[in-house]
């Protein structure tokens, strides 16, 4: 049951093939999200290598972050667009919910699509060398992980027709199983970097779950996607600076 899970894992989270025995979602799944983050990255590592090789930077970068919505779905750019209408939409909590039900897309979904992706763009321009980009592997990881942590931390929010009732974890320790993989495995690039990584970490993520909490109550499944969206943006351009930084020192 583990294996089948590990495989349901990973049909939610990507558009890879799995088994139809494997596409039930009923919540074990969500104690792989980690792991099946470290797939992506693997898989983003070996693009940005192939890029590297064979095309110039602009194509590379574009590559890399073109590869990041493919492989997903888009489902997180959809879930950071429709929770950036809602949260941005200055009403009440039942008409932010109501919003970010509405498939189609406002202004401030637009533009947190654009920033989302220049973001992640200018971060993914500075990653050039084989030890930082290592980063490419520990940021998918990092995101999911950040998913796991709002399914057992935090409320959730249920409004009609939601993702999320199946995957809601909460107190569910057991889920946090493989969140510190790529946690620690950031410390394998710095130790110094690595433990400034973390602190940023978790008050960035704490920071979200805060205020998705104010405007609406809790965590819904887009803004689980917004949060993943956000955590990749900026530790890609946390990597771009820090690698930047050693490269000087």
């Amino acid at each position: 049951m583990g294996v089948l899970n590990f495989l349901s894992a990973i049909g939610f989270l990507t558009i890879l093939p799995v088994p139809n025995s494997a596409r039930t979602f009923d919540g074990k799944q969500v104690i792989y999200f980690p792991l099946v983050g470290l797939i992506i990255g693997a898989m983003l590592w070996t693009v940005d290598w192939f890029f590297s090789c064979f095309a110039y930077a602009e194509i590379r970068i574009i590559g890399d972050v073109l590869f990041l919505a493919i492989i997903t779905g888009a489902l997180h750019l959809d879930g950071l667009a429709d929770s950036a209408d809602g949260l941005f939409s200055h009403r009440t909590r039942e008409q932010i919910l109501e919003i970010m039900k509405d498939s189609r897309i406002g202004v401030m979904g637009v533009l947190a699509l654009i920033f989302c992706l220049l973001f992640k763009m200018g971060g993914i321009a500075e990653i050039k060398n084989p030890i930082s980009s290592l980063w490419f592997i520990i940021i998918p990881a990092l995101s999911r992980t950040a998913q796991v942590l709002g399914l057992t931390l935090i409320e959730h929010v249920k409004p009609e027709g939601a993702l999320a009732t199946n995957f809601y974890q909460k107190n569910n320790r057991l889920a946090l199983l493989f969140c510190p993989v790529p946690l620690g495995l950031i410390f394998y690039l710095d130790v110094e970097m690595g433990a400034i990584a973390l602190v940023v970490f978790f008050i960035l993520i704490s920071g979200l779950f805060y205020f998705y909490k104010k405007m609406i109550g809790g965590i819904t499944g887009d803004t689980l996607g917004a949060t993943t969206e956000i955590v990749e943006a900026f530790f890609f351009v946390f990597a771009g600076l820090t690698t930047s930084y050693l490269e000087i020192s």
